[in-house]
């Protein structure tokens, strides 16, 4: 078998029976009570890279949007790939450059080793954000020019980084534009007992498009869990 230029893609995500991943409503949480379920089960997968949007890894970051140091350097359009140990990592795609930092490493709480910082950016991202991520020794990856391009991304997480199992753990958005491009090999979905029952909640595949584009997967495994909770495992069809 030939090995992928590219991580095998899992996407871990915990949903409401009818699908929905979270309230829709700043501050209001609904799957917290299932929460530690869904850590133990991310253990499970034996990842060691992780992939999640600007608004996921906020609950990381220092803060968002403060006013950043003016730029006193030329900074061009290479990736920057900063000094670091061990094999786990955080990627967080910020293309807008919005994630303020204290580190460039990353604790969860179900992981004894730290997770080594990177950032996806684009061609269009603030020149003064680079300087800035440089500055912290934040690692970042340029991954298309005005959109992220998933497929280009993870040649180089996999090539820079040597990156070969990677959780996508994404909003909506981002989890279907990984899926629009073809890329989640695995889904992980733990369905909780509850229904939310509102149209406007955010749900585990969100891609905007008036297409129809139906992918197929295959069901490997189901396990009951904790709480009335049930572990679904998919592979993609080929």
């Amino acid at each position: 078998m030939v090995e992928q230029n590219r991580p095998y893609v899992v996407c871990h995500m915990m949903s409401t029976i009818d699908g929905k991943i979270a309230s829709g409503v700043k501050g209001v949480e609904i799957l917290n009570d299932h929460f530690e379920i869904y850590t133990q089960v991310e253990h499970l997968l034996e990842a060691k890279a992780w992939l999640c949007g600007r608004v996921t890894m906020e609950m990381f970051a220092q803060g968002v949007g403060t006013p950043l140091p003016p730029l006193t350097k030329e900074v061009d359009s290479s990736d920057f790939i900063a000094p670091y140990n061990g094999s786990n990592f955080m990627v967080a795609v910020d293309t807008k450059g919005l994630l303020r930092w204290d580190s460039n490493m990353i604790t969860l709480s179900n992981q004894p080793e730290k997770e080594h910082l990177i950032v996806v950016v684009t061609s269009q991202t603030p020149k003064d954000y680079l300087a800035y991520l440089q500055s912290k020794s934040i690692s970042y990856v340029f991954g298309g020019q005005e959109e992220v391009d998933f497929g280009e991304l993870f040649h180089k997480l996999k090539d820079k980084f040597h990156i070969d199992r990677l959780l996508l753990e994404g909003g909506g958005l981002l989890n279907g534009s990984v899926m629009a491009a073809g890329l989640v090999d695995e889904i992980s979905l733990l369905v909780t007992p509850l229904a939310l029952n509102k149209a406007s909640a955010p749900s585990v595949f969100e891609r905007r498009t008036d297409d129809v584009d139906v992918t197929k997967y295959s069901l490997f495994e189901v396990k009951q869990m904790d709480k009335d909770t049930v572990w679904l495992r998919y592979k993609k069809k080929v």
